[in-house]
């Protein structure tokens, strides 16, 4: 496997379109010193990108510089999500929300898909073992009815938030039909619960879009010359 050390990203791009011209090796992908924070999954993501989508890399790695005290798994987290994003691996239930604007004046929106996005990540670990496939599901959280209803229908669930000016209700969208209407305080509690119910009957036993688990792969010992 081949590794190019290179921290600017049209150099890693040009670099790694060589490599694949020339070579059948497997290629390791990593924008080395891509710098903290924002700048750094930028870059990384900008430069990855490009190869991914053209079918170049076997491996990668997103080289943060960690915040003081920060946490390093944050670069793992980043890979997957490129991964993800690009439609190459799946690892968790995505969250498909709004940026908000005009028409959402309030932070219900935000607050809900903050809040959602956290249970999915702390479900995984029990939803990996017990439903399989769950990780390549959608769930859309929407502020109001200019793309909420839209969202939520190609989302495997979705909730369309009431935004400025309209009703104080929230339709709930899954596999694309209008299946609940949730209106009052517990709206947030009631959508979790129905995210629940569906990952139960659609990954668990028997669902429709649980996916088999794969053969154990054999296990090949390799040598490390020192």
């Amino acid at each position: 496997m081949l590794s190019c050390k290179v921290s600017g990203v049209q150099d890693l791009i040009a670099v790694y379109r060589e490599l694949a011209r020339r070579c059948d090796y497997p290629l390791h992908l990593g924008l080395t010193e891509a710098g903290m924070g924002t700048k750094g999954i930028v870059a990384s993501t900008a430069a990855l990108g490009v190869l991914l989508q053209e079918g170049i890399g076997d491996t990668i790695r997103i080289s943060l510089t960690p915040e003081p005290g920060g946490d390093r798994t944050r670069e793992v987290v980043v890979a997957q999500e490129i991964l993800q994003t690009m439609g190459l691996r799946s690892f968790a239930p995505m969250v498909i929300a709004c940026p908000g604007c005009g028409r959402t004046t309030s932070t219900y929106f935000q607050e809900l898909a903050q809040k959602i996005q956290r249970y999915l990540h702390d479900q995984m670990p029990r939803w990996r073992e017990r439903y399989p496939g769950v990780e390549a599901m959608n769930v859309a959280v929407m502020g109001c009815v200019v793309n909420g209803p839209g969202e939520s229908k190609h989302a495997h669930i979705g909730i369309s938030l009431p935004g400025s000016g309209e009703r104080p209700v929230a339709p709930v969208y899954v596999d694309g039909e209008k299946t609940v209407t949730l209106k009052g305080e517990r709206v947030a509690e009631e959508f979790q619960h129905l995210v629940e119910d569906y990952v139960r009957t659609t990954f668990g036993e028997g669902g429709r879009l649980r996916r088999e688990a794969p053969p154990p792969q054999k296990t090949i010992p390799i040598k490390v010359r020192a």
